[in-house]
């Protein structure tokens, strides 16, 4: 159906595409969230600054821009892509491997009754603040996640432009 803007798992879960992100996201969060810490408490040794807050801030930082970059294209104009996949492997690292398993099992599950990729991932950020509050790492991961996940609707409001499908082909112009 050409008004259809859901996203179709059959379809979502053939595309090698989706799974490359999986795992770049997987690789990419797991770096950041278990190297950085050390490579700051090393950087910065300052009395007083608490260490902690420095490092969440530079792990959502750092990530927040994969996902820019996962989301934003610009070929002909300017793209809005749900970076779906990126943004479930994310979570593994994020808010622990049970959770993150739990919520992207779950997203996908309710999948059938979300309208679009933008409510898709706002409701995935939601599940991931219960779920990583529930059963992962904390409070502060949780808000980190649902971040990340909530940024490309958000995105996509500011924009007012729609996050655009994977089955649409875009011509890329080389000039």
């Amino acid at each position: 159906m050409p008004d259809d803007h859901s996203l179709w798992a059959g379809e979502e879960f053939s595309r090698r595409r989706n799974w490359l992100d999986f795992g770049r996201a997987l690789s990419g969060g797991t770096a950041v969230y278990y190297t950085l810490p050390t490579l700051i408490q090393m950087w910065i040794n300052v009395p007083g600054v608490h260490i902690e807050q420095v490092v969440m801030m530079t792990q959502a930082v750092i990530l927040l821009a994969g996902v820019a970059i996962q989301m934003i294209r610009v070929e002909e104009r300017l793209t809005l892509f749900p970076p779906v996949f990126y943004i479930c492997g994310l979570a593994l690292p994020v808010i622990g491997i049970k959770a993150g398993l739990i919520a992207f099992a779950a997203i996908w599950a309710i999948n059938i009754i979300l309208p679009n990729p933008g409510v898709f991932l706002t409701a995935y950020a939601g599940g991931v603040v219960i779920l990583s509050i529930m059963v992962g790492r904390g409070t502060q991961p949780a808000i980190v996640m649902a971040a990340l996940a909530a940024f490309p609707p958000l995105v996509s409001v500011l924009f007012r432009r729609r996050l655009a499908q994977y089955r649409k082909r875009t011509k890329i112009v080389v000039r």
